[in-house]
């Protein structure tokens, strides 16, 4: 039947410990006079074309059995697909006299943290999804309901949605803004800053479809409360003179406070680099965000001044 070539996409099942791993392929027509070809006009949106148009613009399709345009065209589903709009269903498909849709993953299991144990054998890349087959309307009653594991095609993929869904994974570690001298600062001499509590290793968060978003430190940034410019540091998550500032002014003017004193309201963030890879490789994706920041966390700083200093003879 001419439905089993026109269906959204053509599923090839291997079952696998009461789970389903599937292949997801375009269509091809079976034989040369299978005259309808699905085509991808944009994303998750297709076509039948009849490609057996003569010279003179006639087609088949007139008695092909399934309609359109002559010299090639398209036809609606032979089957009711409303549901894919509706509940927001990823992609759906005719199959026999059945409307079949795919969440991939499904809502209430989005993240791979979230998805069941895969069977042995399933492919690494394999995604979790539910597939759901209705009758007709106006009865839609629930006929097929299978978990599946999907080895989706890079070309049904959304790489940029992907992307900003691996992202959003990734976990800024929870520091404190150092200082040193400890408690207290001095002007004309060099404070030393650094990230208290917080490890140099690179952090990562993983999109639904496997994308890995990878952050490598970059570098510490650090505002002194004085009102002086950010200053770019080394990532310096330990004591040491890698991030250091000379405070030219006392903070009696300060907008915080330590024990009552005034003090600068110092504040620093973490910045990190990012880079995406899937199944291992490096993917340039096209407005993927490339730089990853923690928030600003502050830290009162009190600065004084030094009266005098006296050296022993």
């Amino acid at each position: 039947m001419l439905t089993r070539r026109l269906t959204g996409l053509l599923l090839a099942a291997v079952t696998l410990v009461g789970t389903t791993v599937i292949t997801l392929v375009q269509v091809s027509p079976a034989a040369a006079e299978d005259c309808w070809q699905q085509v991808e006009t944009s994303p998750g949106v297709y076509e039948y074309v009849n490609t057996c148009a003569g010279d003179d613009g006639e087609g088949e399709g007139d008695d092909g059995g399934d309609g359109g345009d002559d010299g090639g065209g398209s036809t609606e589903p032979e089957c009711y697909l409303g549901r894919e709009d509706i509940f927001d269903y990823d992609w759906s498909y005719c199959e026999g006299e059945l409307s079949c849709y795919v969440y991939s993953p499904p809502p209430t299991a989005p993240t791979p943290e979230d998805w069941p144990e895969k069977p042995a054998g399933t492919p690494d890349g394999a995604v979790y999804a539910v597939l759901t087959c209705f009758t007709q309307p106006p009865e839609e009653d629930v006929v097929i309901y299978e978990n599946l594991w999907l080895e989706p095609p890079e070309d049904v993929i959304n790489w940029e949605q992907e992307a900003v869904q691996a992202f959003g994974q990734l976990v800024a570690p929870d520091f404190d803004l150092a200082f040193n001298p400890p408690a207290k600062s001095y002007v004309t001499l060099d404070t030393w800053y650094w990230a208290e509590g917080a490890t140099d290793g690179e952090i990562e968060g993983t999109s639904a479809a496997g994308l890995v978003a990878t952050a490598t430190p970059e570098r510490l940034e650090v505002q002194p409360g004085d009102g002086s410019g950010t200053l770019n540091c080394p990532f310096s998550v330990t004591q040491s003179d890698a991030c250091s500032y000379v405070y030219e002014k006392a903070s009696v003017n300060g907008t915080a406070t330590v024990d009552g004193e005034p003090a600068y309201a110092g504040q620093a963030r973490l910045v990190y680099t990012v880079r995406f890879e899937f199944n291992g490789e490096i993917m340039e994706i096209a407005g993927a965000p490339t730089v990853f920041e923690t928030p600003w966390e502050g830290t009162p700083i009190p600065v004084a001044e030094i009266q005098a200093i006296v050296q022993d003879e």
